[in-house]
């Protein structure tokens, strides 16, 4: 029993087979509740595939966190890369950085996982949620 027929496969775009990340942010926002002493910490993936979101709370007594080592971690995934490629790289980040905040690699692969579930027509809605992050951000962080 055949699962896919061999003459499915030519119907296959070679494109649809790549991500092409054309930019990471990362928004480093202070929280908003009263009782919380901390960042938002939001990561925005832009891609062929459409935009990928991820956020974590950042309590502001954490000094694990740096900007910079995220830069680091983050900007190889920028750029085209079939999935089994991504694949490859981030286990081979997250063994490269084994000892380091892997909270970057953590959010990037959670918004990769968004990426096909953005509804049509979102665009507008993600610029706008961008401007806003921006206007709040106290830290801010582009790759492209």
């Amino acid at each position: 029993m055949s699962i896919c027929p061999s003459n499915d496969f030519q119907n296959v775009q070679p494109e649809a087979a790549v991500l092409h990340i054309q930019r990471i942010e990362v928004f480093v926002i202070p929280a908003l509740a009263v009782d919380a002493n901390g960042y938002r910490v939001c990561l925005r993936i832009s891609s062929n595939r459409g935009y990928g979101w991820s956020e974590i709370f950042i309590d502001d007594s954490d000094i694990s966190f740096h900007l910079q080592d995220w830069e680091h971690q983050l900007t190889p995934f920028v750029g085209p890369s079939t999935i089994s490629n991504l694949t490859e790289l981030i286990s081979n980040t997250l063994k490269q950085y084994e000892t380091y905040d892997q909270r970057a690699i953590y959010l990037f692969t959670n918004a990769l996982h968004q990426l096909n579930f953005l509804p049509d027509g979102s665009h507008q809605a993600q610029v706008d949620e961008e401007l806003i992050l921006r206007s709040r951000a106290v830290s801010y962080l582009s790759l492209y």
